[in-house]
């Protein structure tokens, strides 16, 4: 038999925290729709026609990432640039510059450098990489990229030093943009170059909340139990109560000393359709003394 108990707000704790899982592509395509995939950016005209237009022009990759993650660090030192903003005087009126380049640019960290090619035909790489592979961010310091390219076929690292930076033996070529899955290769210190991202590793952030519910029996609660095994031999395995609407228990369950144990926990909504069951590792005795609390803890 089962016994309805209301949950107060205070018996039910909600906790958030972070789960992380690892990614890798041995190899990275131009284009997918499952994988993460390697785009090329150029400063060039947008062409009017040939195969570059739309999604795969170079041009449009390269002038949106510098408009999203770049405009602001377009001085060559890379950190934000001294922009021009207007002046506002007492009377309203503007003076100087009204449209200006200071957007947020998804600043990450005060240690966080961004260079970017401005010169022209300068190339760039981005590491585009799904949602369903990053989460909400991909974990800081987690982006590790191997490439044998070096000479004599040397492996070079490139690795996320957890900052927002893209670095190889300390020196900067591009960036991590770890909420948007974007993976940036500007070339050593914005110089360009074109970069393929094999061997690309990565681990992705999930939050997860844990809902405890406190489930507390008090020393006088739960102390009888309808269990059918608990019936006199008399009628245990027939249909008497049924038709009689009498029930004999044994004995020892009438007894004062007698506590059923506790095996299983359901949750009910307030209409009292059941929505968990929640199953104990051994039957615990309820006690006729003390308050038992047991503790339903679920991941959602």
């Amino acid at each position: 038999m089962g016994y309805l108990k209301t949950l107060l707000s205070k018996d039910i704790i909600i906790t958030p925290f972070r789960v992380h899982k690892s990614f890798s592509q041995a190899t990275v395509p131009e284009s997918s729709t499952t994988q993460a995939v390697a785009l090329s950016g150029s400063n060039i005209a947008y062409p009017l026609g040939g195969g570059e237009e739309g999604t795969g022009s170079k041009s449009l990759v390269y002038n949106s990432i510098k408009q999203l993650y770049y405009s602001n660090f377009l001085s060559g030192s890379g950190k934000v640039s001294n922009v021009n903003e207007p002046i506002i005087n007492p009377d309203g009126t503007i003076v100087g510059s009204i449209y200006n380049p200071s957007y947020e640019n998804n600043i990450q960290s005060i240690t966080e450098s961004r260079y970017f090619p401005t010169a022209s035909l300068m190339s760039m790489s981005v590491l585009s990489i799904p949602s369903k592979q990053f989460g909400e961010y991909i974990k800081p310091g987690s982006f590790k990229c191997d490439v044998s390219s070096g000479p004599g076929g040397k492996t070079i690292e490139f690795i996320d030093d957890g900052q927002g930076n893209l670095i190889s033996e300390s020196n900067n070529y591009g960036n991590i943009i770890y909420h948007a899955g974007i993976v940036t290769h500007t070339g050593l210190n914005g110089e360009g170059g074109n970069f393929n991202f094999s061997g690309s590793q990565w681990e992705s952030t999930v939050t997860i909340y844990e809902s405890q519910y406190k489930c507390t029996i008090r020393a006088n609660e739960y102390n009888y139990s309808l269990n059918p095994s608990l019936l006199s031999a008399s009628i245990k395995g027939q249909n008497k109560i049924l038709t009689s609407g009498d029930a004999k228990y044994a004995n020892f369950v009438t007894s004062s000393d007698f506590s059923p144990y506790v095996t299983t926990v359901g949750l009910y909504d307030e209409e009292q359709n059941l929505l968990a069951v929640a199953k104990l590792g051994q039957p615990l005795p309820s006690s006729q003394t003390t308050d038992t609390t047991i503790l339903i803890n679920i991941d959602r």
